[in-house]
């Protein structure tokens, strides 16, 4: 039984040895591979370019915004606030310094101040004068740094126009406003700054019986005609 099972077992062991695939060993990494160092150098890169994106994002700066509309020849009313920038940031003005001289280009209330926007305009030799204005008469919000319109009503020595109103100063830059203080009359005081050749004219509207001052929007008052006062 021995004799005949032998060559049966010998040839089923190099069947199944013929289908039975070879170990292979396992290449090793050639540290020497070009295509190995260019792929970590591509990984690193990408790995530095997007941390520097995120520090950029993260990164503030506190800069001055504008609390309110900001004529040219107005006074900075500002407030700091801290933005991220990048490198948009070296064209604001910080809020580590004080803002000083005055406007030369009008910024809308709650927009970045830029450092071009702050300057010290030429002199033209202006005056200022003190209005006393009804308060009914002058907008709410006036404040040092506005433009208005100065308009003059003639009386009768009293409220009765005798004639219809005229416009005396245009764009005239508010210096204050102050709402405190209150005249005999109930007016409040409004110093604005004109140029020296209209002071008669901004006291005889005085004179002559109601003043009425209107706001001139931002975007009228930052005209390039519109002289820049000191």
């Amino acid at each position: 039984m021995n004799v005949l099972t032998r060559p049966r077992n010998a040839a089923a062991s190099q069947a199944q040895g013929a289908l039975t695939p070879r170990a292979e060993r396992m290449r090793r990494i050639r540290w020497r591979d070009t295509r190995l160092w260019l792929g970590l150098g591509l990984m690193i890169a990408a790995m530095m370019w997007g941390a520097s994106l995120m520090s950029q994002g993260e990164s503030t700066v506190t800069v001055w915004r504008a609390s309110r509309d900001l004529a040219p020849g107005a006074v900075p009313i500002v407030e700091p606030v801290a933005v991220a920038l990048g490198a948009a940031a070296a064209s604001y003005a910080t809020a580590d310094l004080p803002l000083d001289g005055r406007m030369i280009l009008p910024v809308s209330a709650g927009s970045l101040v830029p450092i071009a926007a702050v300057g010290s305009p030429p002199s033209t030799g202006a005056r200022r004068v003190t209005i006393p204005v009804d308060p009914l008469h002058a907008p709410v919000d006036l404040a040092a740094g506005d433009r208005v319109d100065v308009w003059a009503t003639a009386t009768d020595g009293g409220q009765t126009s005798i004639a219809p109103p005229s416009l005396v100063l245009p764009r005239a830059l508010v210096i204050s406003a102050d709402r405190e203080s209150v005249g005999v009359g109930g007016e409040i005081a409004v110093v604005i700054e004109v140029p020296e050749a209209e002071v008669s004219t901004a006291v005889a509207a005085i004179r002559s019986g109601m003043v009425d001052l209107a706001a001139v929007p931002i975007t009228d008052a930052g005209d390039s005609s519109d002289p820049v006062l000191p």
